[in-house]
């Protein structure tokens, strides 16, 4: 099988969509068989972190273009020149216009339907416009959840065969820090305390106004974390939010919370081990990959208990609602102070983390493309096991 993936927002900086295609392209290579070959889209200087001599694989180079442009006119070009062409495209969000090749439509999520607010206008409604139009059309939706499989079902009323669940996978993590690496880390970006972290985007859903409060309750209330900082790792979403996006010039807002905006690769791995522990808050996930992240590296993780994050997590994070500013500081307490939750917590995560590996997002892609390729039998649409 032939199969062609838009891997473009690979060194983007565009948060989860650069982390789904990582995770996509690791994945395509690992599952192909011997006759299977893949075409990628790659932007200019683009990273992908697979074997350039596979001889299965073949990716073009190009500027990377953004928005309208990239979906009208760059994607549907690059398809139509593949020679031979692809039996299916692989794309995030919108499909190619005019490419003349059956699509699989990535939707990693429908917050833009259910949180309308956290968006802005424009993009809401190009969303939705774009997505209710496609998603029916394509020869099938990839999803990251069965949470957002049985949202799209049920939100699209689209028939469950043609829906399915690819989930992510948390890469084995770099070999456990030094001191001194853990020294270092903490001189450049002067986290002179203890502290609990988030990772991932600011974008609205992602409830850190919450976060923020919790965390100051939790060091009113227990004295054991009174020297603790609220570290905020990643980069605004909308706009300018006034905070800062180098992480060499953090910034302070003097109430124990540190803003570093977006952190490098090695950083966010030096974080996940640094922290006491992981907050996330999220109001709405497709999936939730940082949870994981931090548990396998021994992080314990406090989250919310909505969408996909519960799926996700299993019973290896204390999961709280997101609104519940008094159980998320309650829950923080007892992660950093309680040595048995602690461990607990810690042994969990590593199994939960071994549980989301590589080959399990492999074999359901390429279940996917395989059913889409013979029309979707019934049984296509299941989750992967």
């Amino acid at each position: 099988m032939r199969v062609a993936f838009d891997a473009s927002s690979i060194g983007s900086g565009l948060g989860g969509d650069e982390t789904m295609a990582r995770a996509m392209v690791r994945a395509l290579v690992l599952g192909a068989g011997a006759n299977d070959r893949i075409e990628l889209l790659l932007a200019d200087g683009a990273p992908t972190g697979i074997d350039v001599v596979d001889t299965r694989v073949r990716s073009t180079s190009e500027p990377r273009s953004g928005g309208s442009r990239h979906f009208l006119w760059d994607l549907p070009r690059w398809v139509r020149g593949l020679n031979p062409a692809p039996h299916l495209v692989i794309s995030f969000t919108h499909s190619p216009v005019g490419g003349g090749v059956p699509v699989a439509l990535m939707v990693p999520d429908l917050s833009f339907e259910h949180l309308g607010d956290a968006y802005p206008r424009s993009t809401r409604l190009r969303l939705q416009t774009i997505v209710r139009r496609q998603a029916p059309r394509a020869a099938g939706v990839l999803t990251i959840s069965e949470f957002c499989r049985a949202d799209l079902r049920c939100t699209y009323r689209l028939p469950g065969h043609r829906v399915h669940h690819v989930p992510l996978h948390v890469d084995p993590p770099a070999p456990v820090p030094t001191t001194g690496q853990l020294e270092d880390l903490r001189r450049r970006l002067r986290l002179d305390a203890p502290i609990v972290l988030y990772l991932g985007n600011l974008h609205p859903r992602k409830n850190l106004p919450n976060a923020i409060e919790a965390f100051r309750l939790a060091r009113r209330r227990h004295p054991d974390l009174a020297g603790h900082r609220f570290v905020v790792a990643g980069a605004t979403w909308w706009g300018n939010s006034g905070r800062s996006n180098d992480a060499n010039s953090p910034a302070d807002d003097g109430d124990g919370v540190r803003f570093l905006g977006r952190v490098s690769d090695g950083d966010r791995h030096l974080l996940l081990h640094a922290a006491d522990v992981l907050l996330y808050p999220s109001r709405f996930e497709g999936f939730g990959l940082p949870p994981l992240e931090a548990m396998a590296r021994g992080t314990p993780v406090v989250a919310s208990n909505v969408t996909s994050i519960p799926e996700v997590c299993g019973d290896a994070a204390l999961l709280v609602g997101p609104d519940d500013v008094g159980a998320m500081a309650d829950a923080l307490t007892a992660a950093i102070t309680g040595d048995s939750i602690r461990a607990r917590l810690i042994d969990a995560g590593h199994r939960r983390a071994r549980h989301y590996d590589v080959q399990r997002t492999a074999d359901g892609l390429w279940s996917a493309f395989r059913a889409m390729g013979a029309g979707g039998a019934a049984s296509a649409g299941t989750a992967v096991a």
